[in-house]
């Protein structure tokens, strides 16, 4: 079975006074939360995040223990929004929330056409988000089974993902943009970067120094949404921006860089 189809229950059944429940529940904690500051914003957020099918699908994740709760935001952005969530366990997980009411997904459709995995596109902007959750689930899943340091994905339903949190107690890991940077570091992430190209034959498609973790030594990629297959008409092209973007990083860095021709032929070439 699909892990996209696990742990999820009938949505049809869910009782409407647990919703509420779950709703208080949730906007407590987005109050509290430590990226929320003014009131007036507040409510504008909430309202943006947790529409009732959004609510919902929370809701069902709770009941099949995919996550007990939610602690408060750990980044946001015009597509998404990342909590962090507890299980029963007490190990943390990232839940990952795309917002449905945003336009920015439209700006997005360069890296889904012509993408030879996601053929069939429903209109409408909430079949649009949902399609980009999954297409972030599976690219991560992809990624994960290749050998590439990301996130674990754990499931996917709706515009809603829950993958593995990347730091400890509710702060994700610095990233690269935020420390100290070393030629140790340019050729790790180098080295991702062909390792992502090769086996899991994927380009990043929206790589920079923003979208990489550096926890416990090891650096680590996130944010695959916009990746895409190699048999992607601008896969290449994708490739220069992301190769050009971590070069122009590093050389501000004082870091010495390889040419993009020459960085071209070690991503994709049998020896790095």
């Amino acid at each position: 079975m699909d892990s996209e189809d696990n742990h999820m229950s009938d949505l049809g059944e869910v009782d409407n006074k647990a919703v509420e429940k779950a709703l208080r529940r949730l906007r407590r904690y987005d109050r509290e939360s430590r990226m929320l500051v003014k009131r007036s914003e507040d409510y504008q957020v909430l309202e943006e995040v947790f529409d009732l099918p959004t609510l919902m699908t929370l809701h069902s994740m709770m009941n099949s223990k995919i996550f007990k709760y939610l602690n408060g935001v750990v980044s946001a952005g015009k597509e998404a929004r990342v909590y962090w969530g507890v299980r029963e366990t007490g190990s943390d997980v990232a839940v990952k929330i795309y917002l449905t009411v945003s336009a920015e997904f439209r700006r997005r459709l360069p890296y889904i056409i012509g993408d030879p995995r996601f053929k069939r596109i429903k209109k409408g902007i909430k079949n649009l988000v949902n399609l980009w959750a999954r297409k972030e689930y599976r690219n991560l899943k992809t990624a994960n089974n290749a050998g590439v340091p990301c996130p674990e994905p754990y499931t996917v339903k709706k515009n809603v993902l829950v993958m593995k949190f990347i730091g400890e107690e509710g702060r994700s890991a610095p990233l690269l943009s935020e420390i100290a940077v070393n030629k140790q570091d340019y050729t790790k992430t180098l080295s991702m970067v062909r390792k992502l190209y090769r086996n899991a034959r994927l380009v990043h498609a929206d790589l920079s120094e923003y979208n990489i973790f550096k926890y416990q030594k090891q650096l680590i990629l996130f944010d695959f949404g916009a990746a895409v297959d190699l048999a992607h008409p601008n896969a290449e092209d994708f490739l220069i921006r992301d190769i050009t973007n971590i070069n122009r990083f590093f050389s501000k860095r004082n870091v010495d860089v390889l040419s993009l021709e020459e960085t071209l032929k070690r991503v994709k070439g049998n020896k790095f």
